[in-house]
């Protein structure tokens, strides 16, 4: 009886966010945009290059598809929720808050991250280009760190419009001036440069690719971005159990 009413719960909150067509247009246009994986791979002879190029986000139609699915659930459907007080009809329902919250986490920004990793696979095996498994990590890191800072962000303004702001500029601020920092790191082989990975991994992926030089504090970056990921997710379960409306 309890795991049916759990899985009743699940599905209100699914369906919320994912009413008809959202997924009939979402995943069919993430598999096919995968084509410019195919087509950066295809020129000349920078064939990593090509490959790191398919996989920054913005370029990546899939990617940046994944990511603003995300970012819907979150500020425009939870986090709207909160803003108008409304969050109180699910905290009421017969289930644990914790439970609440990873059901709640699972369909706004696991779900979009499976549709895109499927969709991928899928694409990658079905082209047979050998597309490195590091680059799906990497997306897989920065997608949980920037969606995680959303939600903590969301949880703790209550205004929409504040939320799309300063979570716009957080991101923007890691991405672009991250990305001009390790920029500017590896040209003069500045201490700046390891803090930067973990904003902007992309700027050192394509150095190694053109130069076939390897970043030995890369994968440093990539590990301080995942913990620093679980230390937010931490955080926005904390604030969630102690939520007042």
């Amino acid at each position: 009886m309890m795991r049916s009413r759990s899985f009743q719960i699940f599905r209100l909150i699914f369906k919320e966010r994912y009413r008809q067509p959202t997924l009939e247009l979402v995943i069919p246009t993430m598999l096919v945009s995968n084509v410019f994986i195919t087509a950066f791979y295809a020129r000349g002879v920078f064939n990593i290059y090509g490959l790191v190029l398919a996989f920054v986000p913005l370029i990546s139609v899939s990617e940046t598809l994944a990511f603003a699915l995300a970012l819907r659930n979150i500020i425009f459907v939870t986090g709207d929720h909160i803003y108008r007080g409304s969050i109180i009809s699910f905290l009421m329902m017969p289930i644990k808050r914790i439970n609440l919250f990873f059901f709640t986490y699972f369909c706004d920004i696991i779900l979009p991250y499976l549709y895109w990793l499927s969709t991928t696979e899928l694409y990658i095996f079905l082209s047979g280009i050998p597309v490195p498994q590091y680059l799906v990590l990497v997306y897989t890191v920065g997608y949980y760190f920037t969606e995680n800072i959303v939600l903590l962000t969301a949880l703790s303004f209550r205004s929409g419009g504040i939320v799309t702001l300063l979570s716009g500029t957080i991101i923007g601020i890691l991405f672009i001036f991250g990305g001009i920092a390790g920029y500017y790191g590896i040209i003069t082989n500045s201490p700046i440069a390891p803090i930067a990975t973990i904003s902007n991994p992309y700027v050192f992926l394509i150095y190694e690719a053109i130069s076939q030089k390897q970043v030995a504090y890369l994968n440093v970056g990539i590990y301080s971005e995942a913990l620093i990921s679980v230390v937010l997710f931490s955080v926005s379960l904390l604030k969630f159990k102690k939520m007042e409306v």
